[in-house]
């Protein structure tokens, strides 16, 4: 699989070394565009709008690619890449609320947003465990090949 779409398609399958190397350049990526642009990983209400937005565009770039990876990572262990809705969806939710000023407050975080960021945590644990630790199933499946040449027992 070439690099260009691991980040692009949702098709195929990919094993666990290369969906570290695919997190960890969106995470790169990130870093670079962050402290190049000084856009804080967690702005805040007070934060003005204007550096919000950046955030905001930075995150929703971003998650396109980081998304496809995980996709791919899902389907070689045999699961649906619909699955990623469970972290994106909440990811979109944070994102927009932090936009508009009404999430991001370490101050005074409500108990809904607590417990909203105690689940997402959760959530990223849980595909961070599954999807950077679980062997991938052998052989084919229905999304393609398997991405590691296994010697015969």
């Amino acid at each position: 699989m070439d690099f260009v779409s691991l980040f692009i398609s949702p098709e195929g399958r990919i094993n666990r070394a290369t969906y570290w190397i695919g997190s960890l350049s969106v995470l790169a990526v990130e870093l670079a565009l962050r402290l190049g642009l000084g856009v804080p990983f967690t702005p805040t209400p007070s934060d003005p709008l204007s550096l919000r937005a950046l955030s905001f565009v930075i995150d929703l770039v971003l998650l396109y690619p980081a998304a496809m990876v995980m996709v791919k990572r899902l389907h070689d262990i045999n699961q649906s890449g619909y699955l990623v809705g469970w972290l994106v969806v909440p990811n979109i939710v944070l994102m927009i609320t932090n936009l508009l000023g009404m999430t991001g407050d370490p101050d005074r975080m409500a108990v809904l947003e607590t417990i909203f960021l105690l689940g997402t945590s959760v959530i990223v644990l849980t595909f961070l465990v599954v999807l950077g630790f679980r062997r991938g199933s052998e052989g084919n499946n229905q999304y393609g090949p398997d991405p590691v040449k296994r010697r015969a027992s």
